[in-house]
């Protein structure tokens, strides 16, 4: 469909239909498309690879720990949006739970990575302040003798996720789990950044604030 625009009396249409035109074609995909690295935040390695098929990289290292990202980016106005796979709704999944003749709750860890096995934090109040207990180095907590309705889990390096368990037996005092694959795996929803010239402002997906900068490469 072609849009017509039709004016009289004056030669202003011109220069709207010019700023019109200059608006469609300010920001392309193939003028945005680029690495960008997140600036001046210490110890810090981080940013965006946006490719010229619409497809992008996200990557985050902070000392040893390192977290990825991918999807699709598109343009809107002055922005970039990147949109990714749908998250589960959980980073582990349950494998076993018993009744045991122990005098605590023990909910454990097992498989994967072993260096990760004590960096995982668990609470069966649901979350509840002071309820959380960390893993040993077995990746086990224990936890007082006590009925069980749910377990919560949250690994220290991925806060911005929990992912929660309803337990149908509340005799149950012994649980195991494991990581999913994607645990280390940033999901993007509608996920916005301002678009300059040579940089994308916005927030981070994983750290507090509205004003980080990208710089492009």
């Amino acid at each position: 469909m072609v849009s017509i625009f039709v004016y009289s009396g004056s030669r202003e249409p011109d220069t709207r239909i010019k700023t019109y035109f200059y608006r469609m074609a300010k920001y392309t995909v193939e003028k945005v498309a680029g690495m960008y690295h997140l600036q001046d935040v210490k110890e810090t390695a981080s940013g965006f690879k946006l490719n010229p098929n619409g497809v992008f990289q996200f990557f985050f290292t902070y000392g040893a720990i390192d977290r990825y990202g991918s999807g699709t980016w598109t343009i809107d106005n002055d922005q970039v949006v990147l949109q990714s796979r749908t998250w589960s709704g959980s980073d582990f999944a349950g494998i076993e739970s018993r009744a045991t003749g122990q005098n605590f709750v023990m909910t454990k860890i097992v498989g994967g990575n072993p260096v990760l096995l004590r960096h995982v934090f668990f609470s069966l109040r649901q979350g509840e302040t002071g309820s959380w207990i960390k893993t040993n180095e077995r990746g086990e907590a224990i936890f007082p003798l006590q009925p069980i309705s749910s377990v919560s889990i949250v690994f220290e390096f991925c806060q911005e996720r929990f992912t929660h368990f309803r337990i149908e037996d509340p005799t149950h005092n012994y649980f195991e789990f494991r990581f999913e694959p994607w645990l280390m795996e940033v999901f993007f929803n509608n996920f916005q950044l301002n678009i300059s010239k040579y940089a994308l402002a916005g927030k981070h997906p994983l750290m507090k604030g509205e004003k980080f900068v990208y710089e492009k490469s």
